[in-house]
């Protein structure tokens, strides 16, 4: 339970700092759009029905065992942090289906260390690359958690 609140704290973070970092930027008052102002819609069954099925894209709509293709950024350190990802979930979903106590928790302390590292790079980032990262570390994040609570039933 302790690495799955941590794991939805250091996304936390990172969407905290993406935010604060955005909040940061100046708008010229000329600009700036009304945050007032009233939009009217109105929604068909057909629009709905396309609302519904663009959320399967959602980071948190990511099964366990999909391969997730990292994107490339401009940091080769946070590349090859992400590359670190994939074999350290192989070898914990191997470690789940052999029921080896002892090696699930090894591989769930190396990937705290992962977390650690992953989550280190966000403000390093360009902000179109930060999001793009928020949405991939997050889609890893999950792919963990989901995996986790595996070991628990």
């Amino acid at each position: 339970m302790k690495k799955v609140l941590f794991s939805i704290l250091a996304t936390g973070l990172i969407a905290t700092a993406m935010v604060s970092c955005q909040s940061n930027s100046k708008e010229d008052s000329k600009t700036a759009t009304d945050s007032t102002e009233v939009v009217q819609t109105t929604e068909t069954k057909d629009s709905a029905s396309v609302a519904s099925t663009t959320t399967e894209s959602s980071p948190l709509n990511v099964s366990p065992e999909a391969k997730v293709n990292a994107p490339q950024f401009t940091i080769e350190e946070l590349n090859n942090s992400f590359a670190k990802f994939e074999p350290l979930k192989q070898e914990f979903l191997a470690a789940i289906n052999s029921n080896d106590a002892a090696k699930i928790k090894e591989v769930k302390a190396k990937y705290n260390a992962w977390v650690v590292e992953a989550s280190a790079f966000g403000s390093q980032l360009t902000r179109a690359e930060n999001q793009i990262y928020i949405e991939h570390y997050t889609k890893l994040v999950t792919q963990w958690d989901k995996l986790a609570a595996k070991t628990k039933k």
